[in-house]
Parts: structure tokens; sequence; C-alpha cells
């Protein structure tokens, strides 16, 4: 990394920041002058991961599209996002000598691909790594922060923790508890932006994608690319409507359109499954993985056998769930209760000079760069809080 380790006792400081993730070096970087304390011994580990490592940053649009993909924050994303929307993000990366640019699908990238030199450039403050936060306590005029390396007294404290995805990575949900004792309600947490696990026999089609096929769960409806994982499927839509699915349920999948019935119209002799790649340009491997129809010539094909395609590819109803995928989720729905927090300043409507920023709050948005987007807007107009009191 291009810092040092802030190594100075810890003592009375004006603000501190916990947590180097997106929010918390995003408001670092603003307030060269405050404290960032981090458990890791490096910072952004989880921003390091996102977009596979080339850092989806923000997505294009004017503030009242962005405000679309939030689900049912819209209202309390807009005041930051109309503050800080993409275009004044990628003016604040270009002023860090950190340009970027529009990918065809409107995702913005730095022009390095690296999510790395994000990190590089957001880490300019006062850090101190490895410093836990094992308790925090509200005193008349300041906050009491004990942490592994000693105490420190602090007359403001921004909570930029994160929510409880890929653990692993230092977001792992243990200060809620802390947030709980200071007076705030936490919305329960769960996986959101993730792939759905299939409770069926996939056989080996992990890897495999199919473009232009329709979801439907409860009421929404999708278009969108499908991915075979391991143990279930994902994708842009899947990962957007994992969020609301519960426990184990139903989903329709239709990733053909060609009837059923119509398998009994081709002509010519050769195999089936070769028959039905052409007409419908399914994969192949996955055709042969998920049918048995194995060398069946077309015109051996049975009432059972077309059945058997309806079922697995034309009006395909799995049962699939999100148990257990909370610490493999991009990000985590739930967190701190947003009626709780001013939408304008961040700052904590019940406990003074205590400010809430990033996924900490019960806020998540769709996959494209929504989280990344919310995460420096809260901070931005956290930063305009604290440095006009």
């Amino acid at each position: 990394m291009a810092y040092e380790e802030n190594r100075a006792p810890l003592m009375k400081r004006k603000i501190v920041i916990i947590g180097g993730g997106a929010s918390g070096l995003f408001l670092s970087s603003l307030i060269p002058g405050a404290l960032l304390l981090e458990k890791n011994n490096t910072v952004g580990k989880k921003l390091s991961l996102t977009g596979g490592g080339k850092c989806n940053l923000t997505h294009e649009g004017e503030p009242r599209e962005i405000v679309s993909h939030y689900y049912d924050k819209k209202r309390f994303v807009s005041p930051s996002i109309y503050t800080f929307p993409p275009v004044k993000i990628r003016e604040y990366f270009s002023s860090l000598s950190l340009d970027t640019y529009v990918r065809s699908d409107g995702k913005i990238f730095p022009n390095s691909e690296k999510s790395s030199d994000v990190i590089r450039v957001l880490t300019k403050g006062d850090i101190s790594l490895e410093t836990k936060v094992i308790s925090i306590a509200r005193n008349e005029d300041f906050f009491v922060l004990t942490t592994n390396k000693g105490v420190i007294e602090a007359e403001k404290v921004v909570v930029a923790t994160g929510g409880s995805s890929f653990p692993q990575t230092g977001s792992d949900g243990s200060f809620f508890s802390m947030l709980s004792l200071l007076g705030h309600k936490i919305i329960p947490l769960s996986p959101a932006l993730t792939s759905l696990k299939v409770m069926e026999n996939m056989g080996r089609v992990e890897g495999i994608t199919v473009e232009d096929v329709s979801i439907k769960y409860k009421k929404i409806k999708k278009e969108s690319s499908i991915l075979f994982t391991r143990n279930g499927i994902s994708g842009p839509e899947i990962m957007n409507i994992s969020r609301e699915v519960e426990n184990e349920s139903k989903i329709e999948i239709s990733l053909s359109s060609f009837p059923p019935s119509e398998l009994f119209h081709l002509k010519g002799n050769m195999r089936a499954i070769k028959a039905l790649h052409e007409e419908t340009s399914l994969p192949l491997r996955l055709l042969e993985e998920r049918l048995s129809w194995k060398d069946k010539k077309i015109g051996d094909l049975s009432k059972k056998d077309s059945e058997e395609y309806r079922d697995k590819f034309y009006k395909w109803s799995p049962t699939v769930t999100t148990k257990g995928m909370l610490n493999s989720s991009t990000v985590t729905k739930g967190g701190v209760d947003t009626d709780e927090v001013d939408p304008v300043t961040f700052k904590s409507k019940l406990v003074p000079n205590l400010w809430i920023i990033g996924e900490a709050l019960d806020v998540d948005g769709e996959c494209g760069g929504y989280n990344l987007t919310f995460a420096f807007a809260s901070a931005y107009s956290a930063y305009l809080s604290l440095t006009r009191e």
C-alpha cells in the first residue's frame, strides 16, 4: 500500500471513522484529519472484489433514474444521490487522477480496470490498521471507543462497518450489536445480490450461460441471462430477485421459447438433442446433461420426452433458496433502520454526534454499481454535515 499505518498513541480525536470499506475510505479521503479505524491489516478488502476485481464504481444515469434501483428505499437514498450523483462521483475520482469509462451496459469502471487503483487513490487519510473496536459508549460530550490498542475519546463518530456479507473481508456484522446497545433498531440481516440454490440435482452444468431467459418470481417478471453455478443459478436479474426469496420458494424460468409440441414437427433423422440445439441455440452440453434422451433420433421422441423438455427448459419451475448464502452474497439486506437516520446528513436521530453510512444501513441496491453509488453518496453527504458543524 502507498501509506503507513498510523502508530501515534490513541487519544482524543475530533472525528473517528469506524470501517475501512468503500464508504469509510471515501469519507476518509474527504476528511484527511479524521482517524479511520480498520480491524484488518489492510483497507478495502471487499472493495477489491467488486466487479470481478475491476471495480464497478457506479452506473451512468441521471439521479432520478439511479434512485429507481433501490427497491423500497428510493425516498431515503434520493437526497444523497441527487447531491452526489454518478457524474460527481466520476469527477471526484478524476480529481484524484483516476479517470473512468462507461461500458456499453452503463456500468462505470476505472480506466485501469483495477480495484487496487480505486483503493490506492482513496487511501490518503489517517488510518490505524489492525484496530478493532471492542465497545462504544456515549458520555455527555464524547464517545469512548475501547479498542484492542487502547481507548479513544471521539467528539464525532461515523459508523461505516458494512453489512454481513463476505465476512472474511471484515464486514461480519459484529458491530450491529454495539449499535443496538446505543439504541438503534437493527433490521434482520439476509442475503441480497446472490445466486439461488436450486433444490434438485443439476448435473454437470456449472459455468454454462443461457441468454434471453424469461424469469418470473411472484409479481416480478424479468428478462435476463442465466449462469448455472455449482448448485444453482445466477445472473443479473437472478441476483436482483434473490433479496425477495424466502425459505424454499418456486420460481418460473423459461430457457426456451420453442414449444414442446413443435418437437414432433422437426424434420430429418438427426439426433434429437442436436436438432433441438440447432432450433433453440440452447448450449449443447446443457441439453445433454439435463435431458435423458441420449442418442434418440427425432422420430423416436415420445410424449414423455416432450414433457421432460417442457419441465426442464420451456417451463422450468425449480424450488430455490438463499439459505446459508449470506456469507457469500454481494450485499446485505437489513441493517440499521433508516427511519432512525437523517437521509440528508446521515446523522443518527437517536444518538448525538453519531453518523451511519453505507451498507451498515438497511439499504441495498440492484446489481450494476448502485451499492457503491450509495456508499459514496452517503459518505459525501456525511462529509458535508460533519464539516458544517
